[in-house]
């Protein structure tokens, strides 16, 4: 692939913050439960690709677990094609906490990752909405635009692998269930992202056949991030972003089914490739792959 310089340049410089929000939109979805004992542990898994210009960019695995109210995640993902020619990145996420009426209660969080062939290790200790303890290594640069977190901006949110939960219990499927700002922290940066103008779909192709919530989705910075950054200000003033979410475990929980970012030099697709059921096995299951650092856009 012959790409000038100052195109290249350019690539690595819009497309990684995008790429990334679309896997912590990817894995945000997916809360379940992990088992305690008191209920039998229940587990979904399913497999999504990663496209950017139409052309192939990555994979993903997702498992959910889910007994009573507690939940645990785990994410593995892998960058090829075109997004492996300009970045890379490798390492797994995990989350565990559990979920009430109002959405999830994160209580850890995990990454182990490289990113730009750096490692990263994000960890995450929190106790009813409140961040108890946090630890980035690196940490994020010193700029003098960056945004200054606040005490109250640790207050009241959930971790990026957690963030577009939403239990469903018995409640039918409903437009208004996209009516929710759900504030995000990812140990060095706080935002909300805001999702608006739900719609009811039916879904006849594909890894999942069924009703399904259409959402639009708003990114908004609001700490850790530098105020100067373009692509903070691109990915802020993004109205073109949109995710599909589908039932899963009898109809409990909401997960993303697919999901779609506008950007300047096109759009950034995820959709499912298997919706529950056992991942392949034997000699001829696909290699593993390393996993893409999830974070929010610019957090560096």
């Amino acid at each position: 692939m012959a790409v000038s310089a100052r195109r290249h340049r350019q690539i690595r410089t819009l497309t990684p913050p995008s790429l990334a929000l679309a896997a912590a939109l990817l894995v945000a979805g997916g809360a379940g439960a992990q088992a305690a004992g008191e209920a039998p542990t229940r587990r979904f898994t399913a497999a999504y690709g990663l496209s950017f210009l139409n052309l192939p960019a990555g994979e993903a695995s997702l498992a959910v677990e889910r007994a009573d109210a507690r939940y645990a995640l785990e994410l593995e993902a892998g960058l090829r094609g075109l997004a492996g020619f300009f970045f890379d990145g490798a390492g797994k996420a995990t989350v565990a906490g559990s979920t009430n009426r109002a959405g999830a209660v994160t209580a850890t969080f995990r990454i182990d990752s490289r990113y730009g062939g750096k490692p990263i290790a994000v960890e995450l200790d929190l106790a009813g909405g409140r961040v108890r303890s946090a630890s980035v290594a690196p940490p994020p640069t010193p700029r003098d635009d960056r945004v200054p977190v606040a005490p109250e901006d640790r207050v009241g949110v959930v971790d990026p692998l957690t963030m577009l939960t939403i239990p469903l219990g018995t409640a039918p499927l409903d437009p208004g269930l996209c009516d929710r700002r759900i504030p995000v922290f990812d140990g060095a940066s706080r935002a909300d992202l805001v999702l608006s103008r739900g719609s009811l779909a039916t879904v006849t192709e594909g890894a999942y056949r069924g009703p399904a919530l259409d959402c639009r989705v708003r990114w908004v910075p609001i700490s850790g991030h530098r105020s100067g950054g373009s692509n903070v200000r691109r990915m802020a003033a993004n109205d073109d972003m949109r995710v599909r979410f589908a039932p899963i475990l009898d109809g409990a929980l909401l997960l993303p089914l697919s999901i779609t970012i506008a950007t300047g030099w096109g759009s950034v697709h995820i959709e499912a490739t298997r919706w529950g059921g056992a991942p392949p096995a034997g000699p001829d299951a696909p290699a593993a792959r390393p996993g893409v650092t999830v974070r929010l856009p610019n957090a560096r």
